[in-house]
């Protein structure tokens, strides 16, 4: 037998479909069905995110609610299609488009499984209930619900395939990463030395030359330099160090105040909120640089204004880091945690690879969210450690 990675989807699919005995009778099965279904989409619909908002990993999946209408909307039509009767490439390849949508937001694919159910389960009990009124027997009515379970088989082994495609793609990355990881470390610690002689060689220099604006000037242009290069050179070190976080118990007025420390305002105005002020219990000096990072990321795209709200409530962290800035692109957004990917002149696209690695060993959720009114927004949820 072929393995899954010697073949394309659809190749799967009709392997899969020999194995489960799904062919034109079924789909037959399937069409004759679809009035009995359709009545019905609304009701299937609304009981899948009744579910689904049950479960707040998965409900954090999601923007918003005006996201969910439109996911419903999604869900509808591929519900109907379901028991279209024809399942060629396209039908294949439009379900391979989905699934990559939902790798796209993160969706957990333990959640694929589980959700599929819920569908399984819904258009069952639509099925036995109204489907003998219709006209089907007993026997006909067995093996039309034969075949909806052999076709959501079907589509929960596409909508995993994706994830295995993802995972595949990020292996890839995590291996050509760790090589770099080795290569920044060693360089990294071999460039503190001269830095730091040039720093102190600057102040040093500063204190000779104060009265001369002109060196003054110099002078803070390269400390500046020398500032910017040892960030560079700690997002490497984090990169090649990969250590699980240290979790103690922080106020997060206090994380938050010192996680600010040092950040260059570049005329932006800064406005902090800190909302039921309590302890959360974190790697302190991780999540340190993930705030520094959005924060400094937000005061760089602003135009006038950044805003940065907290609160922690039992334990649970929450921060949003805003600005007013011209927000990014779809296509921007997709790819704004993939690491080395970065739309500024200067950067080597790690910070927020970086922030979401950290947030991720933290069992967290960071989101990248578009103003309405133009602007970022990133999102921070840490549950109780």
């Amino acid at each position: 037998m072929t393995s899954s990675a010697e073949m394309d989807t659809y190749e799967l699919i009709e392997e899969l479909s020999r194995d489960l005995g799904f062919g034109p009778e079924q789909a037959a099965r399937l069409a004759r069905a679809k009035p009995l279904i359709e009545p019905h989409v609304h009701q299937v619909v609304d009981r899948f995110y009744d579910v689904l908002g049950k479960n707040p990993t998965q409900r954090s999946v999601f923007e918003d609610d005006a996201q969910i209408e439109r996911q419903k909307v999604h869900l509808r039509g591929w519900i109907v299609t379901l028991f279209d009767g024809v399942y060629d490439r396209n039908y294949v390849d439009l379900r391979a488009r989905i699934g990559r949508a939902h790798v796209k937001i993160r969706l957990p694919q333990r959640y694929m499984v589980s959700m599929m159910n819920v569908l399984r389960r819904e258009l069952g009990t639509v099925l036995e209930r109204d489907a003998p009124a219709a006209g089907w027997t007993p026997e006909e009515t067995r093996e039309l619900l034969v075949a909806v379970d052999q076709i959501l088989d079907i589509e929960l082994a596409v909508m995993l395939e994706t994830f295995r495609e993802d995972y595949d793609v990020r292996m890839r990355a995590t291996e050509r990463l760790a090589s770099l990881g080795k290569l920044a470390a060693s360089i990294g610690h071999e460039l503190r030395n001269p830095l730091a002689v040039i720093d102190s060689s600057t102040h040093l220099i500063g204190r000779r030359t104060a009265e001369d604006e002109r060196v003054t000037k110099h002078l803070v242009r390269i400390r500046e330099q020398v500032e910017r290069s040892n960030h560079i050179i700690t997002d490497l070190l984090e990169l090649a160090r990969d250590r699980p976080p240290i979790r103690e118990a922080v106020r997060l007025s206090e994380l938050v105040d010192r996680s600010l420390v040092g950040l260059p305002r570049d005329g932006a105005r800064v406005e902090i909120a800190v909302h039921d002020d309590g302890d959360v219990v974190v790697d302190e000096s991780q999540l340190r640089q993930v705030l520094f990072n959005l924060a400094q990321n937000a005061i760089q795209a602003a135009q006038s204004r950044v805003t940065i709200d907290a609160s922690a409530k039992d334990h649970a962290m929450h921060v949003e880091v805003a600005d007013d800035g011209p927000g990014f692109s779809l296509e921007v957004r997709a790819n704004l945690f993939e690491p080395l990917y970065t739309t500024k002149t200067k950067g080597i696209g790690l910070g927020l690879w970086l922030c979401k690695r950290i947030v991720d060993k933290h069992g967290g959720v960071i989101r990248a969210l578009q103003e309405p009114s133009g602007g970022a927004r990133f999102v921070i949820d840490i549950p109780p450690g």
